[in-house]
């Protein structure tokens, strides 16, 4: 008896696809999450077949790759990074008709290249804050746009810092600020 082969001596063309492009995604999409969940099933199939010490090395090994990967996450900051306080406290000067604000640097880092914004069109620039020092601004250290300098009697609404490693809104505490200079004396 003749043994006959099934093979084909060319292989079938492929027929075009036809209809809207969203079913033709759709269409190739399942094909390649089918043929993986194939895939997978198969090379499952085979480590079920393989030999216990087979399966001890690949326990280890994914093992060793947990451990890296978590290593990594714990180790590498992300956007944490960029606390947004900067460790920064806010006094707001007793004397209403010569406004000025101090900052001081309650961190053990030092700030760098510190931009302060008032009222969000006032900038000031610092070099550098060391660890427990201050800063004061006054409305002459303020420039607005095309260099203008800010008015004497500025109130300062809002107060934001940004320095070379982070960023603080001090708004907030600007606000507190401005309650306790209006609170009644006692």
């Amino acid at each position: 008896m003749r043994a006959v082969s099934a093979a084909r001596v060319e292989p079938l063309e492929k027929q075009k696809a036809e209809g809207p492009l969203g079913k033709r995604v759709a269409s190739e999409a399942s094909n390649v999450v089918l043929n993986g969940f194939s895939i997978f099933k198969e090379q499952l199939a085979d480590f079920r077949a393989s030999d216990r010490f087979f399966k001890y090395k690949a326990g280890i090994v994914a093992g060793w790759v947990m451990l890296s990967v978590a290593s990594f996450a714990i180790a590498c900051p992300g956007r944490s990074v960029e606390t947004g306080d900067m460790d920064a406290r806010l006094v707001l000067s007793d004397k209403l008709d010569r406004p000025s604000v101090t900052i001081w640097n309650e961190s053990k880092d030092v700030w760098r290249e510190v931009t302060i914004t008032v009222n969000e069109q006032y900038r000031a620039a610092v070099a550098e804050v060391q660890p427990g020092a201050f800063v004061t601004i006054t409305p002459r250290q303020l420039l607005g746009a095309g260099g203008t300098t800010a008015p004497a009697d500025l109130r300062f609404q809002s107060l934001k810092m940004r320095s070379a490693d982070d960023n603080a809104d001090l708004t907030e505490d600007l606000k507190i600020e401005w309650e306790r200079l209006r609170a009644p004396k006692k």
